[in-house]
């Protein structure tokens, strides 16, 4: 603050234009809050996303994990954080679907946070093994109304990927039944062990299963096919209108200065322009999205109304 009174003074004084605080910012290093621990996705897509939008800002941007509470002791710490712009969250879903599971957080979406941009939008998958009897998804329709009981493996309660089975169910009117594991390392190995028949998963976890031909992915819950594997057919294009993605974006504390916000959002709109970002995250069926702080808030909005709904519909257990 000191640098840019002195340099106001000085342009002043010369009759030059006066610098802003987009102009003096950053100074220093940022930090960006992964709200799981280091080694996911989540963590995966912050770091390259923080390492290019260093070299774009000349400041180091450093990735910090504050993992638990299903995000909110992350979520928390930005709230708490002086709205400076120099501690950013890298947000996830939860944001739209904790209010639906928890009857209190320790923060409000809508007031406490300032979106930036969305980054990334990550479609969730049907996977079977490729000894299970189900081939195709009709298979899972056929022989659920045959009274056969089929199980799905989610990385947990709450999780986009059990929203989306949710949903699915809903649609089809099917009641396949949840089976949640501890993360999707766990539900990976449950499938691919043939513990369960389906998983609903992002693509990211189960890519070396896939690759190595122990998964086998039968439609993606995206309105259109993903460049990753654009083999795979979407629920849509099979008559079941079922579209869920886990999705993150970066969001600041309530308050900071929207001239902060504006220069932000202009430079990781570029970072997810990259060419080198967007290829190293379509390689695990992230894409990259963008736009401006307007359209990420609206997001938000919708997608916490949708899987609020489906929460309510399907009757699941809220948390106290």
């Amino acid at each position: 603050m000191k640098n840019i009174i002195a340099l106001v003074a000085l342009a002043a004084a010369a009759g030059l234009p006066i610098p802003t605080l987009a102009d003096e910012y950053p100074d220093r290093p940022i930090t960006l809050v992964v709200p799981y621990a280091a080694g996911g996705g989540t963590d995966t897509a912050a770091r390259i996303i923080a390492k290019t939008l260093a070299q774009r800002l000349k400041q180091p941007v450093v990735v910090e994990n504050k993992a638990g509470g299903a995000t909110q002791i992350g979520t928390s710490y930005v709230v708490r954080a002086k709205p400076d712009g120099y501690t950013l969250l890298m947000g996830t879903a939860n944001l739209a679907t904790n209010p639906a599971f928890y009857k209190t957080l320790p923060y409000n979406v809508k007031t406490d946070l300032m979106p930036v941009v969305l980054a990334t939008d990550v479609p969730v998958y049907i996977f079977t093994s490729p000894n299970s009897s189900v081939k195709k998804v009709q298979d899972i329709l056929t022989q659920s109304r045959q009274g056969q009981a089929l199980s799905y493996a989610t990385a947990g309660v709450g999780s986009i990927p059990h929203m989306a089975a949710e949903l699915f169910n809903q649609k089809t009117g099917l009641h396949l039944q949840h089976v949640p594991y501890k993360g999707s390392g766990e539900a990976v190995v449950a499938i691919s062990g043939n513990q369960v028949p389906l998983s609903f998963d992002n693509l990211a976890p189960a890519y070396g299963q896939v690759t190595a031909g122990r998964l086998v992915p039968l439609a993606i819950a995206a309105d259109k096919r993903s460049p990753a594997l654009p083999n795979v057919p979407t629920l849509t294009e099979l008559g079941i209108p079922v579209v869920g993605a886990s999705w993150w974006g970066v969001l600041a504390p309530a308050g900071t200065p929207p001239a902060v916000i504006r220069k932000l959002n202009t430079e990781l709109n570029d970072v997810l322009k990259d060419k080198a970002v967007q290829g190293f995250l379509l390689e695990q069926g992230i894409h990259t999205v963008g736009g401006t702080p307007e359209q990420f808030t609206q997001y938000i909005h919708d997608e916490s109304e949708k899987w609020q709904a489906i929460v309510r519909d399907a009757d699941l257990h809220l948390e106290n």
